[in-house]
């Protein structure tokens, strides 16, 4: 997991939007993104083995052998939607926006779409 706050934030605040909404998109069959607590890196850790243990090593059917990482990125989500505000984004304070790889390392796009 990545967190990509300091990222999104700046394209926010660069763009010059007031309010409206900012849209974060990967377009990834083996990736996500989430919203979750960015303070304390034990939450990370967490959800990762959280994640492994909901996904356990099966047999999938898949050729490339990475069913499990395709199944992990439409339980997360492959996007989210916020809110902005004055020209920031409106995160809880103990929120961050995280990539999360699940079938990496790989070379990977993160879109972010703003509507003002």
């Amino acid at each position: 997991m990545t967190d990509i706050s300091a990222q999104v934030s700046r394209v926010v605040c660069d763009s010059g939007i007031g309010d409206g909404l900012c849209h974060v998109f990967v377009s990834h069959t083996t990736a996500a993104v989430t919203v979750n607590e960015n303070a304390d890196p034990d939450v990370q850790r967490d959800l990762i083995a959280a994640f492994e243990a909901m996904v356990p090593q099966m047999t999938f059917h898949h050729a490339e052998g990475n069913s499990d990482a395709h199944l992990l990125s439409s339980l997360i989500g492959e996007s989210v939607i916020l809110p902005v505000e004055s020209g920031q984004l409106r995160l809880g304070t103990w929120q961050g926006i995280f990539f999360v790889e699940l079938d990496g390392p790989r070379r990977r796009k993160v879109q972010v779409s703003l509507i003002g």
